[in-house]
């Protein structure tokens, strides 16, 4: 089995590796995209710790070949997604049927080995059937997608609300794409200008270049003074947390999203005194079969975020370049055919 395993910082290694058993409950699949994300670049650059030797790759489509005994939903010849996360089925939340607040969650790529390999063996409860009309490289976006979902009904956004997106990231722009389809009202910013063109082109008729223009000016104006009734920041993105509370109404909702890469911190005096409600929002909740249904009807574009494809043996290259120029690419995606 070919593989691209990390050993430390910067030092990624072509590997053969030995075949996985199928276990009772398990599917073996065949790899046919992968995607190199934030959370590579991360454990890449060496600011995110993991234990090494690691596969990266977070997201994954591939091929059903093998399937377990135990296994009745799936059969070879199935083209399936992965979930990122998978639960420990062993804690608390877990023996409640909470799987996706599982405390002790397995994020592959991260706690357990990922996709930039050719072949993998996952449990069957990890899988998701997907439609023909959708294209291996569009699934990449699922996890994003699902995310976007799971913020929406964590704020309870309503019809005709503004919801002040701060970061242009895969993630924020989903996000704008899925509060329209909600018939929300998305105001997008981020200082990087070609972000914004992208998501315009989706259809989202406001965004803030926060290089050029105030943000808080901007959304007083598009609300008559109100503000915008939810907020979310993305902690990716470069403006600081506190100065996000500026942009919500009294009692607004705000969601922060986050993968862990990135510790935050904020004057929450400006909370307090709004009377704000603020969510944590660090996973898809259970949301992707609908994130499938929203892909396969079209309801939210991706296509146009997908930087450039590499090979398998060309992610090392990939990934040094991201790291060298990390706003040069939105996202890469790895073919496994090529």
């Amino acid at each position: 089995m070919k593989a691209q395993r990390i050993y430390g910082t910067g030092d990624m290694r072509a590997e053969e590796l030995p075949a996985q058993p199928v276990g009772e409950n398990c599917v073996k699949i065949k790899i046919l995209k992968t995607a190199v994300t934030h959370s590579d670049n991360l454990i890449y650059e060496g600011k995110r710790a993991v234990k090494f030797p690691l596969t990266l790759g977070r997201h994954c489509v591939g091929m059903v070949t093998e399937v377990g005994e135990s296994v009745k939903n799936f059969s070879r010849g199935n083209k399936v997604a992965v979930s990122p996360i998978k639960a420990c089925r062993k804690c608390s939340e877990c023996a409640a049927g909470r799987f996706d607040s599982c405390l002790n969650k397995l994020e592959y790529g991260i706690s357990e080995d990922g996709f930039f390999r050719d072949f993998a063996v996952v449990g069957a409860e990890d899988l998701y059937r997907l439609p023909e009309r959708i294209e291996d490289s569009e699934a990449m976006f699922l996890e994003q997608i699902a995310t976007a979902i799971n913020i929406v009904g964590k704020l309870g956004l309503e019809k005709g609300e503004h919801i002040a997106i701060v970061g242009a990231t895969v993630t924020g722009i989903i996000l704008a794409q899925v509060a329209i389809y909600y018939q929300a009202v998305p105001i997008l910013m981020d200082l990087r200008r070609d972000r914004l063109d992208v998501a315009s082109n989706f259809g989202v008729y406001y965004t803030v270049d926060t290089t050029e223009s105030d943000a808080y000016k901007k959304i007083f104006s598009l609300t008559g003074g109100r503000m915008a009734e939810t907020c979310v920041y993305m902690a990716q993105g470069i403006m600081p947390l506190t100065r996000t509370f500026d942009f919500l109404s009294n009692r607004g909702r705000m969601a922060i999203c986050t993968d862990g890469g990135k510790e935050l911190s904020a004057d929450l005096s400006a909370a307090v005194s709004k009377q704000l409600d603020i969510f944590g929002i660090s996973g898809m909740g259970k949301n992707i079969p609908s994130a499938i249904n929203m892909l396969a009807n079209k309801s939210v574009k991706v296509a146009p975020l997908i930087s450039k494809e590499v090979k398998l043996d060309e992610v090392p290259a990939a990934l040094e370049e991201m790291s060298q120029h990390p706003d040069k690419y939105v996202k890469v995606i790895v073919n496994m055919n090529s």
